[in-house]
């Protein structure tokens, strides 16, 4: 498991924490990290909105104060994005990974998929494109079937097809998606099967809680995929 996700997870089942004890709870595990390390990785997670400090060297989870959801890009999205840019001019995209899950998820699973939703004209340029290119393994619109076989709990990425109006801002000059979209793609595509009923419920949960969604944007996208009513039942028995 990856520092970034094991922070959270340790932040998940404490209300507080410090960097003493992040230190203290990698030295049981048997694991030696340099604190700037684990230092600057809770700085950017008070940057992004993930974690909010309370007072000098003591973090914890965001209030009941609601946030505009955003996230840190990470390098590999802006190099990736830099790089589909200027081979892509014209064609409409956006990239993003599976660490955007992580703030909302009662089980942290241990896997890293970038996923590149690009409008349907040019997915399969694009995914040609990434296959020569070599940087992982990268697959096209994955069904169960072949998600569960060659792609669950691994690194990989995972060309998509961009639904038209599909909700998307910018962050640092990336297209992303809302959390309004990530909210309805999680219900309806393959290779989000891993979250099962009751992940899924907290998830949603999480996401409501901790962020604005905008409802009329969420079901508009959600009726643009046909599952208008199990969206609209996620979201409020979230409420």
């Amino acid at each position: 498991m990856t520092i970034t996700k094991e922070i959270l997870q340790f932040s998940i089942s404490h209300k507080t924490l410090t960097l003493k004890e992040l230190m203290r709870h990698f030295d049981d595990r048997g694991e030696k990290i340099i604190p700037k390390t684990l230092s600057q990785q809770l700085g950017r997670f008070v940057k992004d909105g993930r974690l909010m400090r309370i007072k000098r060297g003591v973090y914890a989870f965001p209030d009941a104060a609601k946030l505009n959801f955003t996230f840190a890009v990470s390098d590999e999205l802006k190099q990736l994005n830099e790089s589909l840019k200027a081979e892509f001019p014209f064609v409409k995209y956006c990239i993003w990974n599976s660490d955007l899950f992580l703030p909302f998820m009662h089980h942290i699973p241990n896997f890293s998929y970038i996923y590149v939703d690009v409008e349907s004209d040019a997915t399969e340029s694009v995914f040609n494109y990434l296959k020569n290119k070599q940087l992982k393994r990268v697959f096209f619109r994955p069904d169960k079937e072949a998600f569960n076989r060659y792609i669950a709990g691994t690194e990989a990425i995972i060309v998509r097809q961009l639904v038209s109006e599909s909700p998307l801002q910018m962050i640092e000059n990336v297209s992303v998606p809302t959390l309004e979209k990530i909210l309805v793609d999680i219900v309806c595509d393959a290779e989000f099967d891993f979250f099962q009923s009751v992940e899924m419920s907290y998830f949603y949960q999480n996401a409501m809680s901790q962020n604005n969604i905008n409802k009329s944007k969420l079901i508009r996208y959600a009726s643009r995929r046909g599952r208008r009513q199990e969206v609209e039942q996620l979201y409020n028995e979230a409420l």
